[in-house]
């Protein structure tokens, strides 16, 4: 399938209707957005904006509030949104998306591909693959942010088994994230991570300061969770990382089955890591 292809670049230009896939640009207002789609669940970006990834249905079930990515530069500044860069989007498909972003001394390249499941199986799987390449002339001390603020309904809880590895459950579901799910040599894995309520993580992330995530492995309520890659890149190379994160929405009745299951695994892993 042919691919289709939007260009922003921070400013107010006129724009088409790109693809009927869901590339849309509003005329005037630089307005870009994308619509992931595979059978029993969807996926909507605004492009051009923080809010990011500000949607994802399962089965008529909501989960997400935002999750979007930031960056910094060594080790002073604040960091800054992926959408603050000129960035082309290339929808390949219905459920796979590509994503190129441009500074100064870097290139960011994004891969997302997203896999539904057969309508009222309750689940769903989005792969997310990330490319940072090195275009200045020393080296790059790059530092990316995953942040994520999910909604399962009730009372959620979020908690970090390792760097890697964070699960969410709530009254309407679970969602596991592994942030080295795929991948082999030449992968990075987060160096840092933070569980928290909503909006502490986003503030110290947008404050215009320097910011590590604090290592707090759980939280209770309106729960947040970030991954942070510190990734000293050499003059010319790159570095990779991946992640995949996978969403339970399953009938009322089983999703405290489906909470205790997840919790009695993770347990499991962390006591044999031990």
């Amino acid at each position: 399938m042919r691919d289709h292809t939007v260009s922003t670049a921070g400013k107010f230009i006129p724009i088409l209707l790109v693809s009927a896939l869901g590339i849309l640009c509003v005329a005037g207002s630089a307005m870009a957005q994308v619509t992931l789609t595979d059978q029993n669940t969807t996926i909507h970006i605004t492009t051009n904006s923080s809010a990011g990834m500000d949607s994802w249905v399962t089965d008529g079930q909501s989960i997400l509030n935002q999750q979007w990515f930031w960056y910094r530069e060594g080790p002073s500044g604040g960091q800054s949104s992926l959408d603050t860069l000129p960035a082309t989007y290339t929808q390949i498909d219905a459920a796979d998306l590509k994503a190129t972003f441009t500074g100064a001394d870097f290139i960011v390249t994004a891969k997302l591909g997203l896999s539904g499941s057969a309508p009222g199986n309750g689940t769903a799987d989005l792969s997310l693959q990330f490319t940072v390449q090195n275009t200045s002339a020393s080296i790059l001390n790059f530092h990316f942010f995953e942040y994520s603020n999910f909604t399962l309904g009730g009372q959620n809880i979020a908690t970090f088994v390792d760097s890697n590895d964070v699960f969410q459950t709530g009254s309407a579901g679970s969602i596991t994230e592994d942030a080295a799910a795929t991948g082999g040599t030449g992968f990075a894995s987060p160096m840092h991570y933070e569980a928290n309520v909503f909006n502490n993580t986003l503030t110290s992330l947008t404050s215009g300061s320097p910011y590590i995530l604090d290592g707090a492995s759980s939280s209770t309520g309106n729960v947040t969770w970030a991954f942070e890659w510190d990734l000293p890149i050499a003059v010319g190379k790159s570095s990779q990382f991946s992640k995949n994160i996978v969403v339970d929405v399953p009938e009322p009745a089983s999703v405290g089955l489906v909470a205790a299951g997840l919790a009695g695994l993770y347990l499991v892993r962390r006591r044999r890591q031990s």
